[in-house]
């Protein structure tokens, strides 16, 4: 898999593989950074790495971003304390318990032992939402790995249904991190062949992307996700009604 090299200044400043990247007006350099790593993988048809270097003797760590604009922690490795990693839910640094068991279930997936790797996801989303709660970002970062997995299993439905719980619950708590679980939702949700069960999920994709524009919480990138999530929602309506 191809990797980049990322580095963040304290100032500001970020560049990937020595190239500066200068955030466009009102967007931070971590969602800069993102929106680039995510346009090489599209580009590959394929996830990328990145070590990414947030400021000097901070936080470290190898960040890998889908084709979709999903993106998750590799390997989490001594992130500062008060600072979250690009991408991630505000859930820095990581106990060592739950660190370990991650890297196990990404072991697990570049195995390609997705049943066990889903099924310690499942159990690791199981036993976080016992101690901390549905809602705790721990959980919702387990069940979005959980989603994911689904995804790479070929199981759009579970895929869909496991994104679209974050989301709301994102959506609903105002949590910075919701237009890009919508988002991820969405790109599960193309995959669903099942006509009715698209038109189900897709009213409530579309929900949540109209509540997140009329809070003025979308973002430029995803401005036109509503539009697109529309427009296939009215097709799949017509051929479901047949009218």
């Amino acid at each position: 898999m191809v990797r980049f090299e990322v580095h963040i200044s304290d100032e500001g400043f970020a560049g990937i593989d020595g190239e500066p990247l200068v955030p466009d007006a009102g967007r931070s350099v971590h969602e800069a950074v993102l929106d680039r790593l995510r346009r090489y993988a599209e580009e590959r048809g394929a996830p990328v790495e990145a070590t990414v270097n947030d400021g000097p003797g901070t936080t470290h760590f190898v960040l890998q971003v889908a084709p979709d604009g999903s993106s998750r922690v590799v390997i989490p490795a001594d992130p500062a304390p008060d600072r979250p990693a690009a991408g991630a839910p505000p859930s820095a640094p990581l106990p060592a318990d739950l660190a370990e068991t991650v890297t196990r279930i990404n072991a697990l997936t570049s195995d390609g032992r997705l049943d066990e790797a889903s099924a310690a996801a499942t159990a690791l989303r199981g036993n976080l939402t016992a101690s901390l709660g549905a809602e705790h970002p721990d959980t919702l970062e387990a069940r979005a790995m959980e989603a994911y997995l689904a995804h790479l299993r070929g199981d759009h439905r579970e895929a869909t249904v496991l994104a679209l719980d974050v989301a709301r619950t994102l959506c609903r708590t105002g949590d910075a991190q919701a237009p890009a679980a919508v988002a991820r939702a969405a790109a599960a949700w193309r995959r669903l062949d099942d006509d009715r069960v698209a038109v189900t999920h897709g009213r409530e994709l579309l929900r949540l992307c109209d509540s997140l524009h009329d809070e003025g919480l979308m973002p430029p990138e995803h401005a036109d996700l509503a539009r697109r999530v529309r427009r296939r929602l009215e097709k799949l309506t017509t051929r479901c009604t047949g009218s």
